[in-house]
């Protein structure tokens, strides 16, 4: 097992998980604070990755020790229905050893008063001890009586001696497997004991790292709004103008009465969570140009333009309305949907960027003027 490891393990992660999260600033943000930032994000990523793995290794660890735990309880079942056998045996045993006993008594008597016998033949004369008898008769009847006995001396002598040893043989066997099942039966309840020692060790252990990973969850998502605190100064540093909360139809998107409140409730048809920049950009081009790639488990914004390319479709610096801009800042970079291009500038709507329009909610539909420079553009249309 590798749970003193783990819990080392676990007193070190511990102590890294204290974040300090930057107070905002006086000045106006940079890209190097943005880049500090997704820094910082990243590394609580990977934090959460390794406490969730830690996490999932505890839980089949347990899983494993309590399917041992199990299989310990049915040994103990099977040896205990053993022991009552054996025990039931010695109560049999106990009936017979009286019956043998019995017999070895009655034996004894018998010897004893053929010994008796002999003794009183051996002092007394066959004329005194016909003169002794009723009759004749009863003299021949005791003279062949005391031969029969004499000639069968010896063999009940031998069967005494062959049931004693036979008791004592009885007795030894049945004392010692009834000690063996006793002894395998505590054994198998110690070793149960300490495996659920083990399991609940490792349950808490296992708990711990959630817990962990839930406090870093907590780190990670501060950094996320102070991120879009930033990327909402740069943009305003960028000439962005006109942020508003866009049309009232929310871009048509299908699922905009859902947003913000069920935001990531389940995925969309292209297997990407609703009221996210990706579901919604993934909308505009399927209502456009009739078809969106499924991209489902890689649908990060981030991952946008590789996949792009890997379909077939261009991927540019250039927007183009009708495209789709993609950022790479954040975590998870941005998708946003090109309506109109004018210069350097690009009209954008978008879902899930937190801006002062949307009261930095996130899920909500936001629409803006933006720096073209800001955005790399997936043209779809062929």
């Amino acid at each position: 097992m590798k749970i003193t490891r783990n819990i080392t393990c676990l007193c070190l992660a511990a102590l890294a998980i204290v974040a300090v999260f930057p107070a905002p600033p006086a000045r106006a943000y940079t890209q190097q604070d943005l880049n500090n930032i997704n820094a910082k994000i990243s590394e609580l990523r990977s934090k959460m990755n390794s406490y969730e793995e830690q996490a999932s290794a505890l839980a089949a660890e347990a899983n494993s020790i309590q399917r041992e735990i199990n299989s310990l309880r049915i040994q103990q079942a099977s040896l205990k229905t053993k022991i009552e056998l054996k025990e039931a045996e010695r109560q049999q045993l106990i009936v017979e050893i009286e019956a043998i006993v019995k017999r070895i008594n009655t034996n004894s008597d018998t010897i004893g008063y053929t010994i008796a016998q002999f003794y009183y033949n051996d002092e007394v004369s066959a004329l005194e001890r016909m003169a002794s008898s009723k009759s004749f008769s009863s003299f021949i009847d005791e003279e062949m009586q005391m031969s029969s006995v004499s000639d069968t001396l010896s063999a009940i002598i031998e069967e005494n001696k062959n049931l004693k040893a036979e008791l004592e043989t009885k007795k030894k066997n049945a004392e010692m497997i009834l000690k063996d099942l006793t002894a395998q039966k505590n054994q198998l309840a110690q070793l149960e004991k300490e495996q659920a020692a083990l399991l609940a060790q490792t349950k808490q252990s296992e708990a711990s790292y959630r817990q962990m990973k839930k406090d870093i969850a907590s780190q990670k998502s501060q950094l996320e709004d102070e991120q879009q605190r930033i990327l909402a100064d740069l943009a305003r540093q960028y000439n962005v103008t006109g942020v508003t909360a866009g049309d009232p139809r929310k871009g048509g998107y299908p699922y905009s009465n859902r947003c913000p409140q069920q935001k990531d409730a389940f995925a969309d048809q292209w297997g990407m969570y609703i009221c996210e920049c990706v579901s919604y950009a993934a909308w505009k081009v399927y209502s456009t140009y009739g078809y969106m790639p499924y991209w489902g488990g890689r649908g990060h914004a981030k991952q946008w333009p590789a996949n792009a390319r890997a379909a077939g479709y261009t991927v540019s610096n250039v927007p183009k309305v009708h495209s789709v801009g993609i950022s790479m800042s954040g975590a998870y970079g941005h998708a946003v949907w090109v309506e109109a291009v004018s210069g350097n500038r690009v009209y954008i709507s978008q879902y899930n960027f937190r801006n002062a329009a949307t009261g930095y909610r996130a899920g909500e539909y936001s629409e803006q003027w933006v720096d073209r420079g800001m955005y790399q553009y997936i043209y779809f249309g062929r």
